[in-house]
């Protein structure tokens, strides 16, 4: 993390040191310092989808839930066949109750990647 943090005083406008940086926090349980920096990589490169999917999973474990999603979204946007986008935010939606939400979210993951057993298991699970 240190040799991270130097990199970012060499080359403040890096967005994917923050990124690593953001993980490196992420990492070690650190989900304030990991949202923080992985904003930080959002803001200077706004298309970067994996910043803004983990920082939509970290804002998330911090109690965001509405961050999250919105976080996810976007990333969805800018990568419309990752499977994996639709079904974090399709477990976030289950976890807050919001099963039709939810629904819709884990068929999206479900039509861009049908062998997804966890996907498929959770559709089942909140359609009943």
């Amino acid at each position: 993390m240190q040799t991270l943090e130097q990199a970012i005083r060499f080359s403040p406008d890096d967005a994917n040191t923050h990124y690593e940086l953001g993980l490196a926090h992420n990492g070690v349980g650190d989900l304030t310092n990991a949202v923080a920096q992985l904003a930080i990589a959002v803001r200077l490169e706004p298309r970067h989808v994996l910043a803004r999917y983990n920082l939509g999973l970290a804002q998330n474990a911090l109690g965001r839930p509405d961050a999250a999603i919105a976080a996810l979204l976007r990333s969805e946007e800018l990568a419309p066949t990752d499977a994996g986008i639709p079904y974090a935010r399709a477990t976030i939606l289950a976890h807050l109750g919001r099963t039709n939400e939810a629904i819709g979210a884990v068929k999206r993951s479900i039509e861009l990647d049908p062998s997804s057993a966890a996907a498929r298991y959770l559709c089942q699970t909140l359609s009943k």
